[in-house]
């Protein structure tokens, strides 16, 4: 019988026995990773949906016909994106609209609403970069019968809405949004924006009613502000860095603008780099109406607007203005359970 010493010569599995760990010919040593360099700026390839462009028939198909084919729908989407990314615009907005006609023609009530959706939203998109008022209206008059109230469909409302100066429903848009998705930042500096807008039109332009909506926009502009301040999830990427500081930079250009009609003394008081912090808390002082300019405004406005005035009130005195750190708080802890 084998003597027990030449046992890690006989037993593969305890002929390892005695390796240490750091040896450089060990089991468990780790590997070091094996790095390839190379030259990204050598790779000269061009991917065959941008050389050939198969998917684009506009110029040879009329539609109608296009969207019977097979692969027709898709391609449709396709061309549209790439006219749109590529600047051409106007013939983006041509395409989508005789394409929704082409869908409705071919499927009535029955279509599909995703395919429906995204051709209005490109093309609707395309009509505001090209300031085509009249496609804007028709897209978004298509847009409405397809339905939906998830944050992207209000947002996207809004958006149409804004450019169609059509404001008391904009503004109606952004607070069923903020119902679903409370501390966006950029929406409530949108709300704001579109509050001096209202102020700026008949019948309150160049009434003491007009003073009482650049307030209320102060309050929106400093809500916006507290959520990205009090925001701890901004990643420390260069891109995300830059990006807040481009949209606090752009919020304060707008609170120090509007601050300025209220109060042209206080505005002038806070003016300068280093008075960032004084902006805002004016902005948050001047914001406060008495119950009397409340009730003023609130006689001033239609009742779709009335509601809407309502809910800012409603938010902006419930502590909206100091507690929205904690709230984003509450919100990301609930949303890790």
């Amino acid at each position: 019988m084998a003597d027990t010493d030449d046992l890690d010569d006989i037993h593969g599995f305890f002929q390892f026995a005695n390796i240490s760990d750091s040896d450089d010919d060990g089991l468990f040593v780790s590997v070091k990773p094996r790095t390839v360099e190379f030259d990204v700026h050598a790779i000269n390839y061009t991917p065959k949906i941008d050389e050939d462009e198969w998917f684009d028939h506009s110029q040879t198909t009329d539609v109608d016909g296009w969207v019977n084919t097979h692969t027709g729908m898709d391609e449709v989407t396709f061309t549209v994106q790439n006219l749109y990314f590529k600047g051409e615009y106007g013939r983006a907005a041509d395409i989508c609209k005789q394409a929704v006609v082409a869908l409705y023609k071919k499927h009535g009530p029955n279509m599909r609403v995703a395919f429906m959706r995204e051709l209005l939203e490109i093309g609707a998109k395309s009509a505001i970069r090209i300031e085509d008022s009249d496609k804007l209206e028709y897209f978004y008059d298509w847009y409405e019968q397809c339905g939906g109230k998830n944050p992207g469909h209000c947002i996207f409302r809004a958006e149409a809405l804004t450019k169609l100066r059509r404001l008391d429903q904009a503004l109606e848009q952004h607070i069923e949004y903020l119902d679903q998705r409370r501390l966006d930042a950029q929406v409530w500096e949108l709300i704001g924006e579109l509050l001096v807008s209202i102020g700026d039109t008949k019948p309150y332009s160049g009434t003491g009613v007009q003073t009482s909506w650049l307030r209320l926009a102060l309050g929106a502009f400093f809500v916006s502000h507290s959520v990205i301040r009090g925001c701890k999830g901004w990643r420390s990427s260069e891109l995300a860095i830059k990006r807040k500081q481009l949209q606090t930079e752009q919020l304060l250009k707008h609170a120090t603008e509007t601050l300025r009609k209220v109060s042209p003394s206080a505005a002038s008081a806070s003016s300068g780099s280093d008075c960032e912090d004084m902006v805002w808390e004016l902005c948050k002082t001047e914001s406060i109406l008495d119950e009397a300019s409340q009730q003023r405004l609130l006689q001033s406005c239609t009742d779709r607007l009335a509601t809407c005035v309502k809910w800012i009130f409603a938010h902006l005195s419930l502590g909206s203005l100091d507690d929205v750190a904690d709230e984003d708080d509450e919100e990301k802890n609930a949303a890790d359970l």
